[in-house]
């Protein structure tokens, strides 16, 4: 009797009392893999079998083997956890509870080793391997897989779900130049496709991922997914699918480009910068353009960037270097250089006879102060965004009477400077329309060069000026847009008729006046 009771304690303490099936209100299976739950019905066969599975083992000393499962059971405020770990391979099912090791019986093995809520171990088992590897490491990836595999009895099975969840740990890869990105696997695939997608969109279909990361050339987040395929084969009995997918935050060096095709003298030279990190910086030089610009972004939170530069009118034709120094003073400087062709251009003569009294009125010093202190000081500060859009209007309709940069000789001497923008003859009172969307950067009355003077800021430096007007109709400060009524024509300060000079320039140096009518930067 002594013996067959302490038999008996062995027993309880080596496998724990019985759970019965009344006490457990629910069960939870967790594969440890994906994350994925799975709660069973308790009038399913599912319920009693993971119960006799926990009931009828015996404690081992065998390694663990196979896929795990975290199976909690829960009854009334109390939760009971177990490690299952199922080894199709074998067909052993083993439980762990706390340090105790334990196997379960073989009937019951062969039950549990059927059951769909345990297919994943199968999975586990029998799928092809697929590794991203950056530089030789492997990076964490969310795969998708819909497979096809033969259980312990030999019947075939398709099961589709996620081989592994990353979600919160997988790597978003920062591909810089130079990486080398590849997807490795175990079993070669029959076949492959990789798409890449940027804010939604396909920018790219191909074989693999090597050829997609070298296809992007620009900055950004892109979304890469690889398809995989391995066909059936008769000496296999696992194939099926799976979906590679991540983040990549593409990282170039960043570059230049010049965009205008044909440059000439007193024309806009337009640069754009790819690439441009946050954090970088860029300066641009060349013998064509006497002054200094600055580089604007193009779009918010965006990687291009550009610069319009006034090419110098006194540029002679022939090529000129153009040289891109980036993070200039710091341990990753290095330079870009790239060539532009300075076309030759012939600029018209006009011979003008004016009084004598309006003639000194011009070029005394006394109106050559007030423009410096008045008009060029509200094209020295401009918006730091683009806030035109396409092509640019002429602002008033008329008659072309002297032309960009046309050389003057006012009473037969040449006048200092070129004419820097176009004058329409126009009546007195004809309206003036803004050419583009803009901010009134001056209103200005009765200077004694310009006479009436409106000034508009475009953006990025690029400014309109409107001279010699009769009336004002916006106020300094305020946003226009392309095709307002902003002012008449009139004949104020050194004037010798009605007319309207329009002015282009980059900050204060004037620039073809045609050259925007086409658009630029879009």
């Amino acid at each position: 009797m002594k013996k067959l009771l302490l038999t008996l304690i062995i027993f309880i303490i080596l496998t724990g009392c019985a759970i019965k099936e009344s006490d457990i209100s629910k069960i939870e299976i967790v594969n440890t893999a994906n994350g994925e739950k799975t709660v069973l019905d308790k009038s399913s066969q599912s319920f009693k079998t993971v119960i006799d599975a926990v009931n009828k083992k015996d404690k081992t000393k065998e390694n663990l083997s196979g896929f795990s499962y975290e199976v909690y059971f829960n009854k009334g405020n109390q939760i009971d956890a177990y490690i299952m770990n199922v080894d199709v391979e074998n067909e052993n099912i083993f439980i762990k509870k706390d340090e105790a090791v334990y196997k379960v019986k073989k009937d019951i093995c062969s039950k549990i080793l059927q059951d769909e809520n345990f297919s994943f171990a199968y999975i586990n088992k029998t799928i092809n391997k697929a590794y991203l590897l950056q530089n030789g490491e492997t990076k964490n990836l969310n795969i998708q897989y819909d497979w096809v595999y033969s259980d312990i009895n030999g019947k075939i099975n398709e099961k589709s779900g996620i081989l592994s969840d990353n979600s919160e740990n997988q790597d978003k890869l920062t591909i810089k130049d130079g990486d080398k990105v590849i997807l490795k696997f175990d079993v070669e695939p029959d076949s492959q496709i990789t798409r890449v997608y940027k804010e939604g969109n396909a920018v790219y279909t191909g074989k693999n991922i090597s050829d997609a990361v070298k296809y992007i050339k620009n900055d950004g987040e892109y979304f890469i997914e690889t398809e995989i395929k391995w066909n059936k084969k008769s000496d296999v009995n696992s194939y099926g699918n799976q979906t590679v997918s991540f983040l990549a935050l593409i990282d170039r060096e960043a570059d230049f480009n010049i965009v205008t095709k044909e440059n000439f003298p007193g024309n806009i030279l337009i640069v754009k910068i790819e690439n441009l990190n946050e954090d970088e910086t860029v300066k641009l030089s060349t013998a064509a353009v006497k002054i200094e610009t600055d580089i604007y972004q193009l779009k918010e939170d965006g990687y291009d960037y550009a610069t319009i530069m006034p090419i110098d009118l006194d540029t002679k034709p022939g090529n000129y270097g153009i040289i891109a120094t980036f993070n200039e003073g710091k341990a990753n400087e290095y330079t870009k250089a790239k060539e532009i062709n300075v076309l030759s251009k012939t600029f018209k003569t006009q011979y003008l006879t004016v009084s004598e009294d309006l003639n000194q009125s011009n070029n005394d010093d006394k109106s050559i102060e007030e423009f410096a202190k008045i008009v060029k000081p509200a094209r020295a500060i401009t918006a730091p965004e683009k806030l035109w859009e396409g092509e640019f209007l002429m602002p008033v309709e008329g008659e072309l009477t002297t032309d960009f940069a046309e050389i003057r000789y006012v009473n037969n001497e040449q006048s200092s400077s070129r004419h820097s923008g176009i004058d329409i003859s126009a009546q007195i009172g004809t309206k003036v329309i803004a050419p583009n969307n803009g901010r009134v950067a001056l209103v200005a009355k009765n200077l004694l060069s310009p006479g009436n003077t409106l000034v508009i800021d475009h953006g990025m430096g690029l400014f309109t000026s409107y001279y010699h007007l009769n009336t004002i109709d916006v106020e300094e400060g305020k946003d226009v847009k392309k095709g307002d009524i902003i002012a008449t024509v009139g004949s104020t300060g050194f004037s010798t008729g009605p007319h309207l000079h329009y002015a282009v320039s980059i900050y204060n140096t004037y620039v073809n006046t045609y050259q925007i009518m086409g658009g630029i930067i879009e």
